[in-house]
């Protein structure tokens, strides 16, 4: 179990050593906050309370650990309870005596699943499916937040045999987080451990951090209460209120946590993105000069990018035909598409930069017969499909979204 108390002035041991029974005196007049709940969150409630403390002229006490350790003494002077999930945070409901305020829980940040391994990642280890490779070790953890963890990542899928072979590959069922951690330091045949990214502070130097693809990812929220005892003090929910600030953000994000950026509207994000963007209109982007559709769609993908795509999970083809066709073009039959303009074409770099980010760049072959094209005429790694139209509407029917890259 751990115990961190905060208060508003670090020198104030000292102080009321040499002023005596009087300081003591101001000492037990402060309010104290009492917080209990989890280990995963503690060191960013931690932190995020001492800033609290200060500013506010309160003590903010922090215990964590297993419930078993820290309940007891929290049904006598709880004023807020924290979780590392939801389903936690209705076990604590339940629990007689914690007298939880339902009205008052407050999700507050995410934390995405992780794939620990060696330093160095010996096994190459990118995301889930390397791990129900015949030979590997795993170690999961089956309490707490981790409750359910590696059923749910790799049920992504809806396959059992995702299940099944990686069941077959777990070595340790440790019983909690900090059994795991002594057995990846113990044991090196351990190859993987399966966990959350707020471990990565933990095994710093002990260990290269995986981020799984959205596929396989899992992300689960962490929660604060007030209790019964909590809710007559108004400092108690000014400390839920500063939790979900943008400053306490910052401070969860230091920890591994997902926050929102500050302002920024709810977005949800499918597991994989899908989209078409035809092009066929001869517009030129003057600041970079190159194709403005072109331009636009590497806008798109930047931003996917910005938030957490990756590349792996966009699935973006570029249909190009009509008056854009010739941006495709190698230098020569680029030259002669412009009335032997001199210079090479300017659209080489963004259209290899398109492909290096996952997108498939096509060209109608239709509008390539009508020029008298063939595919030793186009810039590399440009694919040929049989016609602009069929292959849009293809697409579409598909269940791939619509976007259009002439603007």
């Amino acid at each position: 179990m751990g115990t961190r108390l905060f208060c508003p002035h670090f020198w104030f041991p000292v102080l009321a050593a040499s002023l005596g029974p009087m300081a003591a005196a101001d000492a037990s007049a402060q309010e104290v906050l009492r917080v209990y709940g989890a280990v995963g969150p503690s060191p960013a409630i931690e932190e995020a309370a001492m800033v609290f403390a200060n500013r506010n002229d309160v003590q903010v006490k922090v215990v964590s650990g297993p419930r078993h350790i820290w309940r007891d003494k929290a049904v006598v002077d709880a004023d807020l309870i924290f979780s590392d999930a939801d389903f936690m945070m209705s076990e604590y409901v339940r629990s007689l005596g914690l007298q939880i305020d339902q009205d008052s829980i407050t999700p507050l940040y995410l934390r995405p699943s992780a794939i620990v391994a060696r330093p160095g990642n010996p096994k190459g280890i990118t995301d889930l499916p390397d791990l129900v490779r015949p030979g590997m070790n795993v170690m999961v953890v089956n309490a707490a937040g981790h409750i359910g963890l590696w059923e749910d990542m790799a049920g992504k899928l809806e396959d059992i045999r995702t299940i099944r072979a990686l069941r077959k590959n777990i070595v340790v069922f440790a019983t909690d987080g900090d059994e795991a951690l002594k057995m990846w330091k113990l044991r090196d045949d351990i190859d993987a451990w399966i966990t959350w990214n707020t471990w990565q502070m933990p095994l710093r130097g002990r260990a290269h951090i995986v981020v799984p693809s959205r596929t396989y990812r899992v992300l689960r929220q962490c929660s604060i209460a007030l209790t019964a005892r909590g809710l007559s003090k108004p400092l108690a929910r000014k400390l839920i209120d500063f939790l979900v600030s943008a400053e306490a953000a910052t401070i969860f994000s230091t920890w591994g946590w997902v926050a929102p950026e500050s302002g920024s509207s709810p977005i949800t994000l499918d597991t994989d993105i899908a989209f078409v963007c035809p092009i066929q209109e001869d517009k030129w982007n003057e600041e970079l000069g190159v194709g403005a559709g072109l331009a636009s769609l590497r806008k798109v993908v930047e931003q996917y990018k910005a938030i957490g795509i990756r590349v792996e999970e966009l699935h973006v083809s570029a249909v190009v035909h009509g008056a854009a066709a010739y941006w495709l073009l190698k230098d020569e039959r680029y030259r002669d598409a412009r009335g032997g303009a001199e210079g090479g074409n300017p659209n080489k770099a963004i259209v290899r930069e398109l492909i290096e980010n996952g997108v498939s760049v096509e060209m109608c072959g239709l509008t390539m017969k009508e020029h008298g094209w063939t595919k030793k005429d186009l810039l590399p790694d440009v694919k040929v499909v049989p016609a602009f139209y069929p292959r849009v509407i293809d697409l579409e029917l598909q269940g791939y979204g619509l976007i259009t890259g002439d603007r």
